[in-house]
């Protein structure tokens, strides 16, 4: 059950979809925040293929689903059904939750907030150097966030250069004063930008692939930095693991998580979230 108050059909429903979407943390994350404020509404997970994206957010209005958040593959595709997409939705070129006004379907995008956030939970400097791993959806979201927020300097190294180009290309068209280099993954450039940083920022696969990885080799880090993994699975990884061993400030994925979650859960609620009650909600589920 996945509250004490019984499912009625007054309840609101929210809801995740992806392919896959089931092992998912945010229903764990969103029904804590329900219990903690007394609210009939219950949060479930759906496994959506791409070729039901469409039927699934129509059917979003058809159900009564008041919120609807997403994950890989759809964050691209959904914007085509879209009445309104938030500026920053449509700068960063995903959507990943969807509420719906008047009639008609807004999309937002929690994905930037949510790492900010969790940078500033652990006292973000703009003045120091970045180094962001990885040129994907996740990357862009961090980088256009850090943008955002006034860093000057930012490295971004990859396994295929071009898509790092591609990154910067994108952020300096919109801002021309920011400091971007590049670097490809494994090179001695990466070497330079990763002891020029202060923040070490992982937003590849890499140590999703293997826990064991890392694209960060452990003699390069220090004690005065902060080392950022967006992935949550595996909780435990070479690069925090190693990170933790030199004295580094360390931030998980879950944290992203939660934070993605806890902006999505304002936008749909319109309510406070209580970090904490989320993030305790998080950790024991993943642990």
């Amino acid at each position: 059950m996945v509250h004490e108050k019984a499912i009625t059909g007054n309840t609101s429903l929210y809801c995740i979809i992806g392919m896959p979407a089931h092992h998912s943390l945010s229903p764990t994350i969103h029904n804590a925040m329900y219990k903690k404020l007394g609210m009939d509404a219950v949060f479930l997970a759906f496994d959506v293929a791409p070729e039901d994206l469409k039927s699934a957010v129509y059917g979003m209005k058809a159900y009564g689903i008041k919120g609807m958040t997403l994950t890989s593959p759809h964050k691209q595709e959904v914007m085509k059904y879209m009445d309104h997409i938030d500026p920053l939705a449509k700068e960063l070129g995903a959507v990943n939750g969807i509420v719906i006004k008047n009639g008609k379907f807004y999309g937002y995008n929690t994905d930037e907030p949510g790492s900010i956030m969790s940078l500033e939970r652990h006292g973000m400097n703009t003045k120091a150097g970045y180094a962001l791993f990885g040129a994907g959806g996740a990357a862009r979201a961090i980088a256009f966030g850090l943008a955002h927020k006034g860093v000057k300097s930012l490295y971004i190294i990859n396994r295929t250069l071009e898509h790092a180009e591609g990154l910067k290309s994108d952020l300096q068209k919109r801002f021309p004063k920011m400091n971007i280099e590049t670097a490809k993954l494994g090179s001695k450039k990466a070497e330079i930008a990763i002891k020029n940083s202060k923040y070490i920022l992982n937003a590849t696969n890499i140590t999703l692939e293997n826990s064991k990885d890392t694209p960060v080799p452990a003699g390069l880090l220090n004690k005065d930095m902060v080392v950022f993994d967006a992935n949550y699975v595996p909780l435990k990884n070479k690069l925090l693991s190693d990170a933790k061993k030199k004295g580094c400030i360390t931030i998980n994925g879950l944290e992203l998580l939660v934070y993605n979650q806890a902006v999505a859960f304002k936008l749909f609620t319109g309510r406070e979230p209580d970090i904490k009650t989320m993030m305790d909600a998080a950790e024991k589920a993943a642990n």
